[in-house]
């Protein structure tokens, strides 16, 4: 005996899938694939060249910024007393930073953050 009718279905069913499951893939990727920036510098001109640069480097700055925000917090969550040792021109220096002087520091390290819209946290 034959049974046509249920094999039809069966296959239609797992072509269904597929079919549903490609149009799927491809709506993710083409969203994904939509989510692109694309800068465009003139690298004729030389302060375009200098901001393409900065850009390239966004990582190292963010990371610079970040170890002071760590540095700062050290300083005022533990360092109560402690010396910071820090290169002036050709030789080190060692102070003992006071707690109010750091404080407003930090302070006004985090409100350049805040006036230029940069979030750590980001």
């Amino acid at each position: 005996m034959q049974t046509p009718n249920k094999l039809k279905n069966f296959n239609m069913d797992d072509k269904l899938k597929a079919d549903i499951s490609k149009i799927v893939d491809e709506a993710i990727s083409s969203r994904l694939s939509n989510q692109q920036a694309t800068l465009t510098f003139n690298l004729e001109n030389i302060d375009a060249e200098d901001r393409l640069k900065k850009i390239l480097n966004v990582d190292k700055y963010d990371m610079a910024l970040y170890d002071f925000s760590q540095f700062l917090r050290k300083i005022l969550k533990y360092g109560e007393g402690e010396k910071v040792r820090f290169k002036s021109y050709d030789e080190y220096k060692e102070i003992v930073p006071d707690y109010e002087t750091m404080e407003y520091v930090q302070k006004m390290f985090y409100e350049c953050l805040e006036n230029n819209r940069i979030n750590l946290d980001d």
